[in-house]
């Protein structure tokens, strides 16, 4: 007979509960609680089209650098306007070595002009490039300055 306490325990009680509790069968009150889920939330509509704004802005920005920078030495791209391609438009104004044509996009593009600059028109004209009235319809022909203006070498006016 084995001795027991005024609890009504066996002195090796403790061995009895410690080999109980690993070869236990039932679970008791069953697993522990899951962790709380670190998850991040969502994010808000606002939040996702603010973002994809920000991505198309810098897109639009990003190329029209790139646009800018890039073509300057591209032998592919074609030249512009008065440079291998006549500058077509209508005569908006005369003065000393200067000449204004619009063109049919509206821009009005200054032209220098010098005493070596050929009219050439379908009936002979006598005189300088200022001869020319204002609403003549003109093509253009010459070659950049150092400034970015457009030198005319020849000034086509269409029958």
């Amino acid at each position: 007979m084995t001795d027991r306490d005024e609890f009504g325990r066996s002195d090796d009680w403790e061995d009895e509960y410690y080999r109980a509790r690993d070869h236990a069968t039932d679970p008791g009150d069953g697993p522990p609680p899951e962790p709380a889920s670190r998850e991040r939330p969502r994010p808000r509509r606002w939040v996702i089209a603010l973002a994809l704004l920000t991505v198309f802005v810098l897109g639009v920005v990003g190329g029209v650098v790139a646009d800018r920078y890039l073509a300057v030495g591209c032998r592919t791209c074609a030249p512009p306007a008065g440079i291998g391609v006549p500058l077509v438009g209508t005569l908006e104004s005369t003065a000393d070595g200067l000449i204004a044509v619009r063109t049919p996009e509206g821009r009005l593009v200054p032209v220098r002009t010098s005493p070596a600059t050929r009219v050439v028109d379908q009936a002979q004209r006598p005189g300088p490039v200022t001869g020319l009235a204002r609403g003549t319809r003109v093509s253009v022909l010459g070659v950049p300055d150092a400034d970015g203006v457009l030198t005319a070498d020849t000034l086509g006016v269409p029958g």
